[in-house]
């Protein structure tokens, strides 16, 4: 009888473990979920109907007015957020935080804080500067965050580009890097970039002959680690222009709204292969990466722009209204389901030590970090390790935020043997009610080794 109700017990504690655990560990069905979202822009004042974006089968919309986001009610909706750049600070943080409550009315789930701020054009003509980009983020980011926590904010999407001899166009690695050296990652959720192909397939090497590709976000990537950001990268504009004579219109480097893009255009069945390939290499190979969103559903659309505008022939719709090869790929493509959840990754040193029974003491194991790879939110963090009366663990700090070195410590004065003894510490967050746990292990050697003090 005393048999039976331990294994019942045991049982319990087993099925209580795996409940906890259940949905954050992997597993063969678990490994076909993703991070990545499926968007797409929709441009505003056109004929083109919300239900073109419907039947592409998106789960993300961006939009440029706020007005637009309540044609794509159970959609995701990510907001631009066009600032330019304030003379008045104060009148500006008023009129974001105007805005702010209009799209916390809304029903819009992310922010981006304005376009490609590394391009002069996107500042009235004026040069870009990180530095002060930083500070309109932090404006933007503190009073959208104050008016609705819960909006995701991004940070405006670098354009892939090197800088000119009159720096009206600053590389994105060297603006990027100036953003983080001012603080830039406080004041964001996620990284926004704009990974173009240009003419080149989405595989393409980003150190090789040609640096401006799909694959350039890598290098971007690889700078937020050095950085010590671990956040999402979101994609939030891509794609491939499709070449105009294919629907009979002769644009050249002649034209003055196609100068400098002649040579990006491809067939339109490359831009479908491209857009469907990125998509798949995204999901294989980026754990980090957030929503992609194609550059663009309806530009060809738009009256005012010239016909051969290079805008109009990122679109997926044609001048005539018809859905192009990409539009159908698309459309065709293989989803992976998401959840849409924060996604813990830990990264530590060796977390092992050794010493002499003859001379037990309190040692430091090493130190981890805790950061959030998936949809990004606010974590509280709590760090718990676990005693098993041999060794005592502490760790220092024990809430710390996103990103912050953890320390370990163990104190081994009781230990009376030789052996490998494990160490555990839990990681426990918690957002909107729901708990997260990883765990990270090391270990501690003890040798009977006299004179190794």
């Amino acid at each position: 009888m005393r048999l039976r109700k331990y294994l019942q017990r045991l049982g319990a504690l087993l099925a209580a473990i795996v409940s906890a655990f259940s949905g954050y560990l992997p597993s063969a069905a678990q490994e076909e979920t993703t991070h990545i979202g499926f968007g797409v822009h929709y441009g505003p004042n056109t004929n083109v109907s919300a239900d073109w974006v419907t039947r592409l089968g998106v789960d993300w919309v961006k939009v440029y007015t706020v007005e637009s986001a309540y044609a794509f009610r159970g959609k995701r909706v990510l907001y631009r957020l066009d600032t330019g750049y304030p003379e008045d600070w104060e009148q500006f943080r008023q009129a974001i935080a105007e805005r702010a409550r209009a799209i916390a009315a809304a029903p819009i789930e992310a922010v981006e804080i304005h376009n490609e701020p590394n391009l002069s054009h996107e500042w009235g003509g004026r040069q870009p500067n990180a530095r002060q980009y930083v500070q309109v983020l932090r404006v933007a980011y503190t009073t959208i965050k104050r008016i609705k926590p819960s909006l995701i904010v991004v940070s405006g999407g670098l354009a892939p580009t090197l800088t000119t001899p009159d720096r009206m166009a600053i590389d994105d690695l060297d603006y990027a890097r100036e953003m983080f050296e001012n603080g830039a990652a406080d004041y964001f959720d996620a990284f926004g970039y704009h990974p173009y192909g240009y003419n080149l397939p989405p595989e393409a090497d980003p150190f090789g002959a040609q640096p401006l590709v799909f694959r350039r976000v890598e290098r971007i990537r690889a700078l937020m680690e050095k950085y010590g950001i671990y956040k999402q990268v979101w994609l939030t504009e891509f794609g491939w222009l499709r070449d105009p004579r294919e629907d009979g219109f002769h644009c050249s480097n002649h034209d003055p709204a196609f100068r400098g893009f002649a040579w990006m255009a491809v067939s339109g069945k490359q831009q479908a292969e491209y857009l469907v390939r990125a998509f798949e290499y995204a999901h294989r190979h980026w754990a980090w990466a957030g929503p992609m969103f194609v550059w663009n559903m309806n530009w060809q659309q738009i009256d005012w722009l010239e016909p051969c505008n290079h805008m109009r022939w990122f679109s997926l719709l044609r001048h005539n209204g018809e859905p192009t090869e990409a539009y159908y790929a698309l459309q065709r493509m293989r989803r992976y389901p998401s959840r849409y959840l924060p996604r813990l990754r830990l990264v530590n040193d060796a977390l092992t030590a050794e010493l002499s029974l003859f001379c037990p003491r309190r040692l430091k194991l090493g130190t981890f970090t805790v950061h959030n790879i998936g949809y990004p939110a606010n974590l509280e963090l709590t760090i718990l390790p676990v005693n098993n009366g041999r060794l005592l663990v502490e760790v220092d700090p024990p809430r710390p935020r996103l990103g912050q070195p953890v320390a370990v410590y163990v104190d081994a004065l009781d230990l009376k043997l030789p052996g490998q003894y494990p160490v555990y510490i839990n990681v426990r967050a918690v957002i909107d009610g729901r708990v997260i746990s990883q765990s990270v292990q090391g270990f501690v050697t003890a040798w009977h080794r006299e004179g190794s003090c």
